[in-house]
């Protein structure tokens, strides 16, 4: 069996992931729940968990915190969060996984799998100080994704991504530098994670980065840098040469 804690200043999201895992996850149980730090860390020291599913925004501080309250962490985390930057960062502390709200019955399995195949997470002190002093030193850094694949994660800048192709249940991020990866998202995730920084849908298997657009042509085919091409979908078209028409010559 393994022993959870669930970590959230509003308690209908602790009900909410409480349920999920007795529901879906039968060999999960939660023994305890937390609304902040202070509770939080009386009640891992109480239970030793094996895994805490911890909210990034909490009353008294951030998830990150609770981790430096330990010289010790015998703990896997999966971060839960509203806020998909943060991403990068709960797994620059090895979290199990990251997982956005609102809270996806496919992807905690999948985060609940990967513990399941982890019989004993190897805990590195240096390594692990190391990456809490990144935490919390304050730099600027070009909003980035992490894309999860099936040797682990990478990194990625957002702006080097030039489209997104669907590969089955799979997503082709294709990249600047003549690059390619393989995610285990599929395009409905990318779509939704991207969104708001100019990668769009123009058709139902292709997300574009409008900063790589180089021309279109009447064909349906729209041209990217590096060479890379994405077709139109005519239910994309308006929404897609709307973001052209808007655009007004440089004076």
């Amino acid at each position: 069996m393994i022993k959870a804690i669930v970590v959230d200043d509003e308690a209908p999201s602790r009900e909410v992931m409480t349920n999920y895992l007795r529901d879906y996850c039968k060999d999960v149980e939660v023994t305890a729940t937390a609304s902040s730090l202070k509770t939080a860390y009386r009640a891992i020291r109480k239970h030793n968990p094996d895994v805490v599913f911890l909210d990034i925004e909490l009353p008294d501080g951030k998830g990150f915190d609770l981790l430096q309250m330990f010289s010790n962490i015998n703990f896997r985390v999966v971060f839960v969060t509203a806020y998909s930057e943060y991403a990068i960062r709960a797994f620059r502390v090895n979290a199990a996984d990251y997982l956005l709200k609102p809270v996806k019955i496919d992807e905690l399995n999948a985060a609940v799998e990967k513990i399941r195949a982890e019989n004993k997470w190897s805990y590195d002190p240096e390594k692990f100080t190391g990456l809490l002093k990144t935490l919390t030193e304050s730099s600027v850094v070009q909003p980035s994704i992490v894309v999860p694949n099936i040797k682990g994660f990478e990194v990625l800048r957002i702006s080097e991504i030039i489209m997104c192709k669907a590969d089955g249940y799979c997503t082709n991020l294709h990249l600047e530098g003549n690059r390619k990866v393989t995610s285990s998202k599929n395009l409905k995730h990318y779509e939704e994670l991207l969104r708001e920084h100019n990668i769009i849908r123009v058709h139902n298997s292709y997300l574009v980065n409008i900063s790589h657009v180089q021309s279109f042509t009447r064909q349906g085919e729209i041209m990217l840098t590096e060479s890379n091409k994405a077709f139109l979908g005519d239910s994309f078209r308006n929404s897609f040469l709307g973001r052209f028409n808007r655009k007004k010559p440089a004076k």
